[in-house]
């Protein structure tokens, strides 16, 4: 994706084979069976999880979300998932060195997006800024939300660049908004560079189908009315800016037009 003078290149981490109504637990089976080829032959979603590597010609290197890590255990009792701990070859065959990396944005503290944040207790991407949201921080980190979690990310305290109100602009291309609902500090990154642009947007919206249905209620939303609510106004802007979106879950980490 060039954006430009900005390149936007996916990063999967992995895919995670996931029944539809643990994502969103209001929606009938036979809404997704008239998909097409939305189901697999089991009757589940593919969810890829990862995120993405923007390189701008100044030689910036930011990694937008983090995947699941080692052995990622993603769903409550689930198993392994069988695609998985990808992200760090994905971005050797970039010729992105985890050294090299000069910031990471995690859109929010949800475990399947912070699993690469650390390695045995030492950050994975030794030189980077980690960009996140305070209200996330206080939450996950200070607070006891998720040991799990708490364990990936306590490690980035030195290395944390806490933002707190409603934006950042760490570079001039890029702008972090808060968008929370799915979590206390989730955000939106919005890359803007020379009259295009692109919204890297989290978990604001898991899959595609749910464009057309921003009251849909996502199971692992914080709170279910803000997170609707921020879908239905994120929504409005993005088509009236014509701004295409992309999440981490999306299928393929592909991008999708509002037009």
């Amino acid at each position: 994706m060039e954006i430009g003078d900005v390149t936007v290149e996916p990063l999967t981490d992995g895919v995670v084979p996931m029944p539809p109504n643990l994502l969103y637990p209001d929606v009938p089976m036979s809404v997704w069976q008239a998909l097409p080829g939305v189901l697999d032959r089991h009757g589940m979603l593919q969810i890829p999880f990862g995120g993405f590597l923007a390189t701008d010609r100044q030689g910036h290197r930011v990694v937008f979300d983090l995947g699941g890590g080692l052995a990622p255990q993603l769903l409550p009792g689930g198993e392994l998932p069988p695609v998985r701990e990808l992200l760090p070859e994905r971005l050797e065959k970039l010729d992105c060195p985890l050294g090299s990396v000069t910031d990471v944005v995690l859109s929010h503290l949800h475990i399947d997006h912070v699993g690469w944040a650390s390695t045995a207790g030492v950050p994975t991407f030794p030189r980077a800024r980690h960009h996140i949201h305070a209200a996330d921080w206080k939450y996950f980190v200070d607070g006891d939300a998720d040991d799990a979690v708490r364990g990936k990310v306590a490690p980035l305290r030195d290395a944390a660049v806490l933002w707190e109100g409603g934006s950042v602009s760490p570079y001039d291309w890029l702008r972090l908004v808060h968008a929370p609902g799915h979590t206390p500090g989730a955000s939106v990154a919005l890359i803007e560079s020379r009259g295009r642009s692109l919204a890297l947007v989290g978990d604001l919206f898991h899959h595609p189908a749910a464009l057309d249905h921003p009251h849909w209620r996502c199971g692992f939303d914080w709170d279910a009315p803000a997170a609707a609510a921020t879908r239905a106004l994120w929504l409005e802007t993005l088509r009236a800016t014509d701004t295409p979106l992309v999440g981490p879950h999306f299928p393929e980490l592909r991008p999708v037009s509002l037009r």
